[in-house]
């Protein structure tokens, strides 16, 4: 007589099974515990076409791609090193390729660009880095004198004040580096050479803190 299927005795899981099946599912977790941790993708600019040197270019022009550079991607443009003047393209860029960040330069270059002056009387106390500036110049003369001052460069812009070292030169106040249009490179270099007394007055009062 047959036996029923309730009265066959049961076949006992093997544990090696269990064990392997456990083994699988702790590998995929732990690869999907690496491949999270290691997502550290971040939002970058690449080039949608070629972009040629001397080409302005806006987050407009560009295409923005979430990728995974780890460190590597503080090399190459991203929305908090683009404003809203864009950028100069200095070497070309292909179609497709990500924008590194030594292919182009601060959009004002093609307008403007830094000097270093030497400063017959000191700034202002409240006069900080980004202020903007008038740079005056008293031509000078026969005799150890200077004639009336004029401005030579508006709308200067502060970038920093340059920390004496060594002997300073008779006279001079301090140093500062200035972005100024480049239209007026020429009349800056001419005092220095001409070695007039420059000063830089603010254009604005500050607002106190």
């Amino acid at each position: 007589m047959p036996l029923r299927a309730a009265d066959r005795p049961r076949r006992a899981t093997d544990p090696r099974l269990i064990i392997g099946l456990t083994l699988v599912a702790a590998s995929v977790a732990a690869v999907v515990g690496i491949v999270a941790a290691n997502d550290d993708g971040v939002d970058v600019y690449a080039a949608p076409r070629a972009l040629v040197a001397g080409e302005l270019v806006t987050a407009a022009d560009l295409e923005l791609r979430t990728v995974g550079l780890g460190a590597e991607a503080r090399h190459y443009l991203d929305p908090s090193t683009l404003d809203e003047s864009g950028v100069i393209v200095a070497r070309t860029v292909g179609a497709g390729e990500l924008v590194p960040l030594a292919a182009v330069g601060d959009a004002r270059g093609a307008q403007s660009t830094t000097v270093v002056v030497a400063l017959a009387t000191p700034l202002g106390a409240t006069v900080r880095a980004g202020d903007t500036l008038d740079l005056w110049s008293a031509p000078a003369v026969e005799g150890g004198r200077f004639g009336a001052p004029s401005v030579i460069a508006s709308s200067a812009q502060l970038v920093r004040t340059i920390a004496a070292e060594g002997v300073v030169a008779t006279g001079e106040a301090g140093r500062v580096e200035l972005l100024v249009p480049r239209r007026d490179v020429a009349r800056i270099l001419h005092a220095q050479a001409n070695r007039d007394a420059l000063s830089a007055v603010p254009a604005a009062l500050a607002v106190a803190p």
